[in-house]
């Protein structure tokens, strides 16, 4: 094959293939320094039907480039940005509930601060277990051992990993009577102690809030952090 820079005419059969010159010009990106007429004197068929230099075709595909890559930085921006607002509202979190005197005003904090900071119509927790102190009234999160929430939940408590999504039918039956409806989505975060278990429901109306490919990061975090506030207490089983 002549080489692409001969001034030697080609005939149809013996012109290069395109990934040929493609391959040529990979192989000596200093051709347009060498040959800067050709670059003057190529056209390429725009999108419009105007033909444009190939000069023209650079500026515009790296303009295209660089829109595409301060779109993404802005994305990245936004991100980390909202990240650091989460981190605080965790840290906020956790320090109200370090505050809270008592295991009633725990749950009670831990319900207002949840569905405002993430947006929700409520959340409640439930712990598998038995009270550690005496009440005047019995706190409806320990709903004990035997609890039918805790076998409608068993593949999030046998995980250990939050799990975000829309109720399945066996879990709605399970919260018939403590005010979650079926329907909307949640987010479940499984808590662990020493000894117990228990599950923290962040629920909200709003079917798309709470989605599967949601990232859970963060509401591990939070299901840790409600863990160790509530370890204290829950009654510990006795050692066999």
């Amino acid at each position: 094959m002549n080489s692409l820079t001969d001034d030697t005419t080609l005939s149809a059969t013996e012109l290069p293939s395109a990934t040929a010159v493609a391959n040529y010009l990979r192989q000596h990106p200093d051709f347009f320094d060498v040959h800067p007429e050709v670059l003057r004197e190529l056209e390429i068929a725009h999108s419009t039907g105007d033909a444009i230099s190939l000069l023209e075709r650079q500026v515009v595909a790296l303009r295209d480039e660089n829109r595409r890559t301060k779109e993404r930085f802005d994305e990245l921006v936004t991100h980390a940005t909202s990240n650091q607002a989460l981190i605080q509202r965790i840290h906020e979190l956790a320090l109200a509930l370090m505050e809270a005197a008592g295991p009633e005003a725990i749950f009670r904090t831990l319900a207002e601060r949840l569905t405002i900071d993430f947006k929700a119509h409520q959340a409640r927790s439930f712990v598998f277990g038995e009270p550690s102190f005496v009440e005047a009234a019995p706190l409806p999160e320990f709903v004990g051992e035997q609890s039918a929430i805790r076998r409608a939940f068993s593949d999030v408590l046998d995980s250990m990993k939050p799990s975000c999504g829309p109720l399945s039918d066996r879990q709605s039956e399970a919260l018939l009577g403590y005010g979650i409806p079926a329907g909307g989505s949640a987010a479940l975060l499984p808590l662990s102690g020493n000894n117990w278990r228990g599950i923290l429901i962040v629920q909200s109306d709003d079917a798309a809030r709470f989605y599967g490919e949601m990232a859970t990061d963060f509401l591990a975090y939070v299901g840790d952090i409600v863990s160790l506030v509530i370890d204290p207490w829950v009654a510990k089983k006795a050692k066999k």
